[in-house]
């Protein structure tokens, strides 16, 4: 199926010897989802389950792919469907599968450089529940660019510091992929400086004084107050995390 499938690539001239190579573990990962199946017989519903486990399965990093990622592997298994539908299929069963557009990178973090990054999180209480707090807040914003609500609307069992994956639910649900530094921020919030907010009904991971869940607008004043130290203060030009 592979070798095959490769060797149309070549000889089409339409693919780079780059893109022929990146195809690779995506067939072969493809080739173990389909076992003794014949890819032909595979239905849309096969495709789709198929997706859904690239989305959820971490790769051999440990870490969920990406949202780019997992685009790049549809796109590998649809160019192998197009090629095997010009003599062998009636229906294309790839034609269902949903890959939104990669999202744009311009976010806060791109605001801000690296000097006043520094001057933010310097700013911050290392020592107080709530610097902690704030430092991890201010993270996940900066990191997926994910809006207020969507970051008030994290609850604890949507980190997962296993695989290095956050489930945040805004106008979709979205999986993000966190780094190394800011899994051991969450990390040391969870371990230090919840415990010292928690109320024991709310499954809500950021706090307030009070124990409820951390609002959009105190997010936002964290926010606020962030952006003013960076000198990136502008009340003419919209909120980036509304």
């Amino acid at each position: 199926m592979i070798e095959g499938h490769l060797e149309k690539l070549r000889q089409s001239g339409d693919y780079s010897l780059a893109t022929i190579k990146a195809a690779l573990p995506w067939l072969l990962h493809f080739q173990e989802f389909c076992g003794a199946r014949d890819p032909a017989e595979l239905t849309s519903k096969d495709l789709e389950q198929w997706h859904k486990l690239l989305a959820w399965t971490p790769g051999p990093s440990g870490k969920l792919y990406s949202e780019a990622t997992v685009n790049q592997a549809v796109g590998t298994i649809r160019r192998f469907y197009r090629l095997l539908a010009e003599g062998e299929l009636c229906r294309d069963p790839t034609e269902t599968l949903v890959t939104p557009k990669a999202k744009s990178t311009r976010s806060f973090r791109l605001d801000l450089e690296p000097s006043q990054r520094r001057a933010v999180f310097a700013s911050l209480d290392p020592d107080s529940p709530f610097g902690i707090r704030d430092r991890a807040v201010l993270g996940v914003l900066m990191e997926t660019g994910i809006s207020r609500p969507a970051c008030s609307r994290i609850d604890k069992d949507h980190l997962c510091f296993d695989t290095g994956a956050l489930l945040a639910r805004g106008r979709k649900q979205t999986i993000h992929s966190l780094t190394e530094g800011l899994l051991a921020d969450l990390h040391r919030y969870q371990r230090d400086a919840r415990p010292l907010l928690v109320s024991d009904v709310t499954t809500a991971f950021f706090l307030d004084r009070n124990g409820n869940r951390l609002s959009p607008g105190s997010i936002g004043q964290v926010v606020n107050r962030a952006r003013k130290i960076a000198g990136v203060s502008n009340p003419d030009r919209p909120s980036l995390f509304s």
